[in-house]
């Protein structure tokens, strides 16, 4: 087995002068970069046997704490714009982690509210993106909200935006693992908030998804979870239904949302490995 080390440290972001964390699990000898972006509420550290068990393929896996989660910097669960969010991070890869892995191209893995993100930053087309991994894609929720709590979140996005709702995660659909499920509950890095102003952020970087679509060029791999409860596996086939680029979807009959940490964990962290180092 190959020697894997772990490097963690903080990046600042020029413009606002606040820090991103983030973790990196290098291989000795490195083929390739993937860049995590994990969901919403979350935190990089949960991606560590993730990160090991990729980098044991060769792959160098480097995932960024979002701003308002985990060790970075701002209010939690409070993202100004996914856009501002994307481009950080992307400035955060080609500053931090394509050098430290000695790499001038990566590929991108989005989960949940990460996998809307992943496609925003796909669809900026940034030269050094290869290829893209998407799973259980945040295009809609796949629970009914209270009218009351999204009237009251569009209403408050301009007039107190950094308002924080409860996010009512069923924390039981994370998983079918009860040591995943209840590490999530406590854990001092995991949220259950979000702003009135993510809410929004949410929605227009959902719409925008679905509507460029085929504009997407970066080669797809879709993994969902047939039984997931936490997000709609049909809005997230509507989507991929409308990419026109080189895709594939894999679909896992009865798990749930973080398929990474379900019993399909070794078909995932196969199939990844194969779409990361295709090419190489």
């Amino acid at each position: 087995m190959s020697v894997v080390s772990c490097q963690e440290g903080s990046w600042l972001e020029p413009s606002s002068g606040g820090t991103v964390h983030y973790r990196v699990w290098r291989p000795a000898a490195i083929r390739r970069l993937l860049v995590v972006i994990h969901g919403f509420g979350e935190h990089g550290g949960r991606y560590e046997a993730f990160g090991r068990a990729l980098a044991g393929q060769g792959i160098c896996v480097a995932v960024p704490d979002l701003w308002g989660h985990g060790r970075s910097s701002g209010r939690r669960g409070d993202i100004i714009s996914v856009a501002r969010c994307v481009d950080d991070c992307r400035k955060l890869a080609e500053a931090v982690f394509m050098p430290l892995a000695g790499q001038h191209q990566y590929a991108l893995f989005g989960h949940s509210f990460g996998g809307l993100a992943a496609i925003r930053w796909a669809l900026e087309a940034p030269p050094a993106l290869r290829r893209l991994i998407i799973q259980s894609p945040l295009i809609e929720v796949g629970f009914p909200l209270p009218w009351w709590k999204v009237f009251a979140a569009r209403l408050l996005a301009r007039s107190w935006p950094t308002c924080s709702f409860n996010m009512n995660l069923e924390v039981s659909a994370l998983s079918h693992n009860p040591e995943v499920v209840n590490a999530y509950r406590t854990d001092p890095l995991v949220h259950n908030a979000m702003s009135a102003r993510s809410y929004t952020a949410f929605l227009a970087a959902r719409d925008d998804a679905l509507q460029r679509a085929y504009a997407l060029r970066t080669p797809v791999l879709l993994f969902c979870g047939a039984a997931d409860r936490i997000i709609s596996v049909s809005q997230a086939q509507r989507w991929f239904d409308r990419l026109t680029c080189e895709k594939r979807q894999v679909m896992f009959p009865g798990s749930y949302h973080e398929l990474h940490h379900e019993a399909v964990s070794g078909e995932v962290l196969r199939l990844t490995g194969e779409w990361v180092l295709a090419d190489v």
